[in-house]
């Protein structure tokens, strides 16, 4: 019977979302967005608000435009399956991918999807900013721990010595195998052809510029 321990280090780090789809993300920038959050709101209820001057309007800028910098690179970014595709949201741009569209899945410092394009196009590599992992943190990792050879996505050989001395993947080697498998399912099960479509994300665009435009503009009228 497994201990607690083990069962807690099993949970998948991916949820199931409402409208059904499998959703792939990092928690670390969602505590970093939030704690931003907190010392901007702290800061303008000390600073800007108490001031009524022409640094306290820039300064409200400011801090406007970094919290929608921030919202767009960490708490939007994510990936998210269903049976039919899979979608990825990065800072400005959305792409979503047929499974039969999707020629390989491949974890570099962040997962990485070989994705089809319209003829004459070639095919092109989508970046899941939600899902980074820096290769040199993981290799220092297996240097600690793992003896034996490297298995594919961090995961020890299923020997009874690599057992023993298996290295733990990391949360986005475990996300990347999981999209790998439902990549390779989806081809045996006959998805049919697809290509790449991306799209602008407009709303964090606007987002990001109203308030950037706001400080230039202050800046400049000094």
């Amino acid at each position: 019977m497994q201990d607690q321990g083990q069962a807690a280090s099993e949970q998948p780090p991916w949820k199931l979302a409402e409208d059904g789809r499998t959703v792939f993300r990092l928690v670390s920038p969602l505590v970093i967005f939030w704690a931003w959050l907190a010392f901007a709101v702290v800061t303008v209820a000390l600073v800007a608000i108490p001031g009524h001057d022409y640094f306290s309007a820039e300064l409200a800028a400011l801090l406007a435009a970094v919290t929608a910098i921030m919202y767009a690179t960490a708490v939007r970014p994510r990936v998210s399956a269903d049976d039919d595709s899979v979608a990825v949201q990065n800072p400005l741009r959305d792409h979503r991918i047929g499974w039969g569209g999707l020629t390989d899945v491949y974890l570099g410092d962040m997962v990485e999807f070989t994705c089809a394009r319209p003829a004459p196009r070639r095919d092109k590599t989508i970046y899941c900013w939600a899902l980074y992992s820096s290769r040199r943190a993981r290799l220092r990792a297996r240097l600690r721990t793992a003896k034996g050879p490297r298995p594919a996505f961090g995961f020890a050989q299923d020997t009874a010595a690599g057992k023993r001395q298996q290295s733990s993947p990391d949360t986005v080697e475990r996300m990347a195998a999981e999209l790998r498998r439902w990549s390779v399912a989806a081809r045996e099960r006959g998805a049919p052809a697809a290509v790449l479509e991306s799209t602008w994300a407009w709303w964090p665009v606007a987002f990001i510029a109203v308030p950037a435009a706001v400080l230039l503009v202050l800046v400049l009228a000094r």
